[in-house]
């Protein structure tokens, strides 16, 4: 953990992180102001999308996202990908300071819940990439699966008939591709040695922004329909667990050596999220719309 690439790895993932801290606050109170009357995922987006909070926290989650991209550069994905549930964290002090207030016990005691999983886990992942040419294959494989999964959950949330339900379903949807996200943000960092040219005509960009913006309309309809808490925590969890499996199967880069370790970084993501659920059902996260 104190090789310098892995050092400049977590710094560079924290700041990332912040940036997107920020970045969600803003979408999700724009998204909160979406008319009832607009049901799917992309009326949601088409209406957020004229919200000038909406649209700088777009600005910032797109620095969040180069310094996101860079890290992954970096580092192993089992390392930089965990760190991003620590923009949920950061939610908590950030919505205390715009409301000129301090954060209330419960709130904090939600936050250090979530603080010691995700510490736990960091400790304990693989933190350096590997040196191996990404398996092709396995990766277009994996963008199938993971596509056809996150399709499936949001036709299974269609027809949920309570609101929650079908905010974590949605919720679910989104993690997957978030997680497909990153493994396809590591695939086209690797790429742009190849060119302009190779870089556009390569199905992982297109991958790529595909998942990236149908996991954001989705997310912003998970925002719309139930509260924070049913969709945030699931969605967190869903993301890394999709990013470390494609960075193992893909990348080489598993989380874990020994059935020991995984099993204490299963019982830390338990951890963060239950830490993730109680933050979500603070008044002061939930309030972001």
């Amino acid at each position: 953990m104190n090789e310098p690439g892995v050092i400049a790895a977590l710094v560079v993932a924290f700041a990332s992180t912040c940036g997107f801290a920020l970045s969600t606050s803003l979408q999700h109170r724009s998204a909160g102001l979406t008319p009832a009357s607009v049901r799917s995922s992309f009326g949601v987006l088409r209406f957020v999308v004229t919200q000038r909070a909406w649209l700088l926290g777009i600005a910032i989650g797109g620095v969040a996202f180069v310094l996101h991209a860079l890290a992954l550069k970096l580092g192993a994905i089992a390392l930089v990908q965990p760190i991003m549930i620590a923009g949920v964290v950061l939610a908590v002090p950030v919505r205390a300071a715009l409301d000129r207030s301090l954060p209330s016990r419960r709130e904090m005691g939600s936050v250090a819940i979530t603080a010691v999983g995700l510490a736990t886990f960091l400790v304990l992942a693989n933190p350096v990439p590997s040196t191996t040419a990404p398996d092709r294959q396995a990766a277009l494989l994996g963008t199938l699966l993971c596509l056809a999964a996150a399709a499936g959950m949001s036709a299974v949330s269609a027809r949920a008939e309570h609101p929650r339900t079908r905010a974590m379903l949605l919720g679910v949807s989104a993690g997957i591709l978030f997680g497909l996200v990153a493994a396809m943000i590591k695939l086209v960092v690797n790429d742009l040695g190849d060119g302009p040219a190779a870089l556009l005509s390569s199905w992982p960009l297109w991958a790529l922004v595909g998942a990236g913006v149908c996991g954001t309309a989705i997310n912003q309809h998970a925002y719309q329909v139930a509260p924070l808490s049913m969709s945030m925590p699931v969605l967190n969890i869903v993301d890394v667990l999709v990013a470390i499996g494609l960075g193992a199967w893909v990348f080489g880069e598993p989380p874990a050596h020994d059935p020991i370790t995984l099993v204490v970084q299963a019982a830390a993501l338990a951890c963060m999220a239950v830490g993730l659920h109680q933050i979500a059902r603070t008044h002061k996260v939930e309030a972001f719309a």
